[in-house]
């Protein structure tokens, strides 16, 4: 493929992903320098009326450039030499403390990497400015031919439901986690010992180790508060990921305070049409959801929807459209529930990784909307491509392995065949009783199992007349 048609499917991409009148955080890697010019006079052409800024940060401190960043409102600002910010501690830190501030300006922050550091810069950016990869994030790799200076291919990654950090698979997130533990062991610096305690709590949540998260996101919430005070605005986001992981435990009451806690700092910083804001009220509709308040949790997940505002094809819209499914099917409204659970699988199969965790979720739960339709054959089909993912990613340890477990044998439960409805809900016990907090979910999976092996012994003891009347397999 030619340099020209690359080109243009870059073009195709940066349309997809740029929004002048949204804060956005991209960060490309390129082959060459002389792409950079080209990148920024394809944006300049396509967004002519927008302003632009050219960060240059060689031997600036973040005051000596935060007047011109904040300056620009709907506009790009570049910054060439993102390796300055990375090395230079009062830069990167200006930007994790005044990472909403940032985000409250309509700009789309474009970071340029070289493809040839690609290891060690993108590593210490994760590192030393983790606060600004919970904002909307798109990280654009233009792949390099080895025998020219121009690009093969583009690889896109961008923010979803399941973090980036340590990578996908629960192996890699694990190695992670021992080098973050250990450098935290040994860190002095409050700062950094405040970046480390978010990363470490992002992975034991990916990972599914809801009491480590929890310990070391209580950790960095008394430590953001010495750092910043009790007051300080960006506590919204301390108080927005112990939300999450309360409601991970199905601690619904306090998921609930801290969720309210960040949605009242954020109307009152960032106004009510921010992003991230949006994703408060997203988090705060899941939480009505379990908790069986639907007709609430479905107006604030619309209202979250309506002010993201996202492309047609941004994996968290995929989100949306999954949350919206699951809340019509707890109101029983099926054929929403399938439309949208159809139209978040057909964007993450698209923008997605193959062996992303967040199209397990999809397939789980498209089964499971399936299964109240009475189409078992459909259901089991998607389940069993649910647990191979995660079988896969998360590895044979992971909650949702055990939730997907259950949840198979719920379906052969319904197919009568008891005996293997029995086999796939004693797997989901033996996980889950290796795990803290997940009590409710062991009780309610022994239940079932109990009911199983109820069925097994009347369908023994039937008549000959009532054969498969409990189980056909048996």
């Amino acid at each position: 493929m030619s340099f020209e048609l690359n080109f243009e499917q870059l073009q195709q991409k940066l349309k997809k992903v740029l929004n002048p009148s949204r804060f956005r955080f991209v960060v490309i890697l390129y082959p060459n320098t002389n792409m950079i010019e080209e990148i920024k006079e394809h944006i300049s052409q396509t967004y002519p009326k927008s302003l632009v800024t050219n960060l240059d940060l060689k031997n600036k401190s973040y005051q000596d450039i935060s007047n011109e960043l904040y300056k620009n409102d709907e506009g790009f600002v570049y910054i060439d030499n993102f390796e300055e910010i990375l090395n230079n501690p009062d830069l990167y830190n200006g930007f994790n403390q005044r990472r909403d501030k940032i985000a409250s300006h309509n700009i789309n922050l474009i970071c340029f990497i070289s493809l040839y550091k690609k290891e060690e810069l993108f590593t210490k950016a994760l590192n030393v400015i983790p606060d600004l990869w919970e904002f909307k994030n798109t990280v654009l790799e233009l792949q390099k031919d080895e025998k020219s200076d121009s690009f093969m291919d583009i690889k896109v990654s961008e923010s979803s439901s399941y973090s980036s950090i340590g990578g996908l698979t629960t192996k890699d997130k694990k190695i992670e986690l021992e080098k973050l533990l250990e450098r935290l062991d040994t860190s002095e610096n409050s700062e950094l010992k405040l970046n480390l305690l978010f990363q470490i709590t992002a992975i034991y949540q990916d990972i599914g180790d809801y009491k480590q998260a929890l310990e070391f996101q209580l950790q960095a919430l008394k430590l953001r508060e010495e750092i910043l005070g009790e007051k300080h605005p960006d506590l919204a986001t301390s108080y927005g990921r112990l939300s999450t992981i309360y409601h991970d435990m199905g601690e619904l009451d306090k998921a609930l305070e801290f969720q309210l806690k960040a949605i009242k700092i954020r109307e009152k910083v960032l106004g009510e049409k921010h992003p991230d804001l949006a994703a408060s009220y997203n988090n705060l509709s899941a939480i009505y959801q379990a908790m069986g308040e639907l007709d609430k949790a479905l107006e604030l997940q619309l209202k979250a929807m309506k002010i993201a505002d996202l492309g047609e094809k941004h994996p968290d819209l995929a989100t949306g459209y999954n949350n919206l499914s699951m809340i019509y099917k707890a109101m029983r409204e099926l054929d929403k529930a399938l439309e949208f659970q159809l139209k978040a699988i057909k964007i993450r199969e698209e923008v997605l990784e193959k062996k992303h965790p967040d199209l397990a979720t999809s397939y789980n739960n498209i089964s499971m909307i399936y299964q109240d339709m009475g189409e078992l054959d459909k259901a089991l089909e998607l389940q069993l491509k649910a647990i191979i993912l995660v079988e896969e990613v998360l590895g044979d340890r992971h909650p949702s392995l055990a939730t997907s477990y259950n949840n198979i044998s719920l379906i052969y439960q319904d197919m009568k065949e008891c005996i293997k409805a029995k086999e796939f809900s004693i797997k989901s016990i033996k996980i889950l009783e290796r795990l803290d907090c997940h009590s409710a979910n062991l009780v309610s999976v022994k239940n079932n199992l109990k009911f199983i092996e109820t069925n097994i012994k009347k369908q023994k003891k039937a008549k000959y007349k009532d054969k498969g009347r409990f189980c056909k397999d048996v």
